[in-house]
């Protein structure tokens, strides 16, 4: 009878724990979503200023705005959605907290955006039925590789990204910060510029100790987990996408000699974090195609 007791005691609080456990990744993923949410309506109108024309609102910054919305926001879904064979009920609260920023900022303002706004709903859907797809084992298919390939893969994604992140954080202050703070010309801010660029060497540095932490922990630990793919791919993305707007706007304005080399370097330094972000995510694919395995033989 004790003994009965006491099975029924721990497999009631088993349930219990685990409902704990998945309730808390749900809130954490939603509350990830929620403020991604909002960095969205950064880099929308971000994206829409570069388009902008003064005295109006042109149909290029308006295309500019909705097409960053959807592609960030199906990034950012990318990410954030739960995986498996988890209905559509499982992914809505990360949809709807992804595009809420997005509704009470034209809530705030008393005015509705309507492309704005289905641009970021369809770029939120689109990015769970893309993580939903990539990360299903193909029918009658191995998962990705066997164990030991699988963690070569994932290692060597992890240290060609660390390389390149730091290839970044040697071109920035060789090849960018002493050109801006050389320029004579009153078209630029140098210093606050100069101190811009500073401060995204910090993060860059940030992201590849993140990596390296993860490359040369022991080898019974996980490098691959979700927060160092996901911490990493986010800030090569912001980094990648702040050099290029730079970059971009350097280029097209007619600056001097050193300012063009400058524009060069940080277009390069996009590409190398834009190239970074894609290998967080093949890693990302390889990990969940292969977590899955286990859990849904």
């Amino acid at each position: 009878m004790v003994a009965e007791f006491v099975s029924i005691s721990y497999l009631i609080s088993s349930v219990l724990s685990f409902g704990m456990k998945k309730n808390y990744l749900i809130n954490v993923r939603v509350g990830a979503s929620l403020f991604l949410g909002m960095t969205a309506l950064l880099v929308s109108f971000v994206a829409g200023s570069v388009f902008e024309t003064p005295g109006t609102t042109s149909f290029r910054e308006i295309s500019a705005e909705c097409v960053a919305a959807a592609l960030y926001l199906a990034f950012c879904q990318f990410w954030v959605a739960p995986r498996g064979r988890s209905g559509f009920w499982a992914k809505l609260p990360t949809l709807v907290a992804s595009v809420t920023p997005l509704l009470g900022h034209q809530l705030a303002l008393g005015a509705f955006g309507i492309p704005w706004l289905a641009s970021g709903c369809l770029g939120s859907v689109v990015g769970t039925m893309i993580a939903q797809r990539v990360t299903v084992t193909p029918l009658g298919g191995t998962p990705t590789d066997d164990s030991g390939n699988r963690g070569r893969n994932c290692r060597r994604n992890l240290l060609a990204g660390f390389i390149l992140l730091v290839t970044i954080a040697l071109l920035i202050p060789i090849g960018v910060i002493p050109s801006v703070l050389a320029d004579t010309s009153s078209r630029i801010n140098a210093g606050p510029c100069g101190i811009f660029f500073g401060i995204t060497v910090l993060f860059d540095l940030f992201a590849a100790l993140v990596l390296g932490n993860a490359l040369w922990r022991p080898r019974e630990r996980d490098p691959s987990s979700k927060g160092t793919l996901g911490t990493t791919a986010f800030m090569a993305l912001w980094l990648g996408l702040a050099y290029g707007a730079f970059g971009s706007g350097m280029l097209v304005g007619n600056l001097g000699p050193g300012l063009r080399i400058a524009s060069v370097v940080l277009v390069l330094c996009a590409v190398l974090g834009l190239i970074t972000t894609a290998l967080m995510i093949a890693t990302s694919v390889i990990v969940d195609r292969a977590r899955l395995s286990v859990l849904q033989p």
